[in-house]
């Protein structure tokens, strides 16, 4: 037990930022994204001894995490329509203090447009909002989101393309968007 233990300690906790926001960015909302590290997390845990390449951990939690999202997405209809188009142990201390995201403390401005962006990444089809999110957020190689999504090296490239092309299409508006000049100091 103590090994298991140890050994998820150095190999899944430096990756619950990168989970977390990932989760934020899949389904769309910060309750849900924490129901969905904690129990990827509970679930990795009880695997952990399975876990051979630590190498490859980054992708074995995100194919965890994805597989987690998809039972349940599967399981309650109702939380796909919502969420968009389609007792980890006591020591590791409260899911929000483990699962402190930077970008909270950025300033308003910033929030923002995050939200903007989110809108948009949470109306893509589910196919395209998962290669976005491995790629750009959790930044996945191609060969590991392979491996997370079980599909071909060529399909991820091209959910990876055709996302960002969507998502660039949502947003075109947003970056075109005057803003007023700074004074040089």
């Amino acid at each position: 037990m103590e090994d298991r233990r140890k050994k998820f300690d150095v190999h899944v906790l430096p990756y619950l930022d990168i989970l977390y926001r990932a989760a934020v960015r899949l389904v769309g909302q910060k309750a849900d994204a924490e129901d969905l590290v904690q129990e990827s997390c509970l679930r990795a845990f009880a695997g952990i001894d399975r876990l051979r390449d630590v190498e490859s951990c980054k992708a074995w939690l995100f194919t965890i995490m994805r597989s987690t999202y998809l039972r349940r997405w599967e399981e309650d209809p109702y939380r796909a329509r919502v969420v968009g188009v389609e007792n980890l142990e006591a020591t590791l201390g409260d899911m929000k203090e483990v699962l402190h995201d930077t970008y909270e403390s950025d300033p308003p401005y910033l929030h923002v447009v995050g939200l903007e962006i989110q809108s948009a990444i949470s109306a893509l089809p589910i196919t395209f909002r998962e290669a976005v999110v491995l790629a750009d957020v959790a930044r996945l190689s191609y060969r590991e989101m392979a491996r997370v999504l079980e599909i071909p090296l060529g399909t991820v490239m091209s959910r990876l393309y055709r996302g960002r092309r969507m998502l660039r299409a949502t947003l075109s508006d947003y970056g075109s968007v005057r803003r007023p000049k700074l004074k040089a100091l």
